[in-house]
């Protein structure tokens, strides 16, 4: 992606304003990018002998989704279902469907999966991972080849001819609706009154949020009743993405810190950082999923990325940390 396209997603990103005559191309382009929507809303769906749970997003990427699918997949796991996680994978390097038991993260995995899907496997290593763009396909390879009673579409929303059982919608707290305008002028996939067909709705980053009035006056509105469960991100873990050694979550506090990121919003990473104690000297964003080229980054202190990111590093040098996060309850929180 050139840095002129990805400085304009940025800009969209943050609801800043564009230029009349780009704001305007980028409007037309709107109604070609929901044409496919429209189409697969007028499909019939089709239900499988499994459990379905959906988790997904009314707006492209960001959104904490991730940790959301480990989170249930982990709880699942702990009630004694076999799980399967139906992921398109998006970024992987290698075509037609797969299905995968993996205990641990490698670039060789991120290449056969997608970053997200390396790690989810790297996290909840007795899950089933199935990469398949055909998810009702993926749905029926877990069921009768490896007998899964539960099923996790990894970001489903919008992958309607499946029917779920839970239709989990994730909304990041800081910037839940973006410009409130649909892609590719603003963020939302879809439009607002999409949320009705959420049943629960889970809201990341609930302690970044300057206030959550304008995201429950949509659920009022779109979804009224629907459960809805505020959560933040915790950082757990830091480790040496060369070896897997921990590191004390202290460390951060101690010197200089390079923060490098591909990541639908590397603000709240930053930001998490800083929280932690991190004097950012240097920040590094690059576009969501792509790779940075470890040769770029500085070797006289420590840098800091995420675990999705971790996933596609290649040869990482002993100075590069991933920082782990889990989601967790906010206090008094339903």
């Amino acid at each position: 992606m050139s840095a002129w396209i990805q400085s304009v997603a940025d800009r969209v990103r943050r609801g800043e304003p564009l230029p009349l005559p780009l704001a305007g191309l980028l409007s037309l382009a709107t109604p070609a990018m929901r044409l496919g929507m429209r189409l697969r809303l007028r499909q019939p769906r089709v239900r499988v002998d499994a459990r379905v749970i959906s988790i997904g997003n009314i707006t492209a990427g960001g959104t904490g989704k991730t940790p959301a699918v480990i989170e249930r997949a982990r709880r699942e796991i702990r009630n004694g279902h076999r799980v399967a996680v139906l992921t398109r994978g998006y970024g992987a390097k290698t075509g037609g469907a797969m299905a995968v038991h993996a205990g641990k993260g490698s670039p060789e995995l991120c290449a056969r999966l997608g970053d997200e899907p390396a790690l989810i496997a790297t996290k909840a290593p007795e899950a089933l991972i199935v990469r398949c763009a055909d998810r009702v396909a993926a749905a029926q390879k877990a069921i009768d080849e490896y007998d899964c009673d539960t099923l996790i579409l990894d970001d489903g929303y919008q992958y309607v001819r499946l029917e779920r059982d839970e239709n989990v919608l994730v909304i990041d707290a800081t910037n839940p609706f973006g410009n409130g305008r649909l892609l590719p002028r603003g963020l939302l996939r879809e439009p607002l009154p999409a949320m009705g067909r959420a049943t629960h709705i889970l809201l990341t980053r609930c302690d970044q949020a300057e206030s959550l009035e304008t995201v429950f006056e949509a659920i009022d509105r779109y979804c009224p009743g629907v459960p809805v469960r505020r959560t933040r991100h915790v950082p757990s873990m830091l480790w040496r993405v060369a070896n897997g050694e921990r590191l004390p979550l202290s460390r951060l506090a101690e010197g200089r810190i390079c923060a490098v990121c591909g990541i639908g919003n590397p603000d709240a990473f930053f930001e998490t950082l800083e929280r932690l104690g991190a004097e950012l000297t240097t920040r590094m964003a690059y576009p969501d999923h792509s790779p940075f080229p470890v040769e770029t980054l500085p070797r006289d202190m420590l840098v800091v990325t995420t675990e999705k990111d971790a996933m596609r590093l290649e040869e990482p040098g002993t100075n590069i940390a991933a920082l782990g996060v889990d989601l967790e309850d906010m206090d008094g929180a339903p």
